[in-house]
């Protein structure tokens, strides 16, 4: 019985030193859009508020593999493209009821340097 044990548990242990890392999504798949990851929608979460009940808040994602650990210096959203999130709220009729459309413009405050933060001053800022 002890043998059959530690057989299973070497043979357990084994495996486990054996699997690779996994990531839940790599949202590379889509060839057209491999080579614009700035433009490439990732995600988008739609739920209930927790302040009001009667409301939906709405997260979309960009950007393909950004790492937390890779900020400051995090990508930016693109310049030249139009982010949109499209909403049906009936399915009964054809076509989107809600479009929400973004365009972001950088602007650098100080040219004289390439630093982005600067002692709690920004010094590239992104409007929209």
């Amino acid at each position: 019985m002890k043998k059959k044990f530690s057989a299973a548990f070497l043979l357990m242990l084994m495996m486990v030193n054996i699997t690779a890392p996994l990531f839940a999504s790599s949202h590379r798949e889509a060839p057209l859009i491999a080579n614009d990851p700035l433009a490439d929608n990732t995600d988008v979460y739609a739920f209930r508020s927790p302040d009001d009940p009667n409301k939906i808040t709405i997260i979309a994602s960009y950007i393909p593999g950004q790492l937390p650990q890779g900020g400051p210096n995090y990508y930016q959203f693109g310049e030249n493209i139009r982010y949109e999130i499209h909403i049906d709220n009936n399915v009964a009729t054809p076509g989107d009821d809600i479009t929400y459309r973004f365009t972001f413009n950088k602007t650098n405050e100080d040219p004289s340097t390439f630093f982005n933060i600067r002692l709690g001053k920004q010094n590239l800022k992104t409007t929209y």
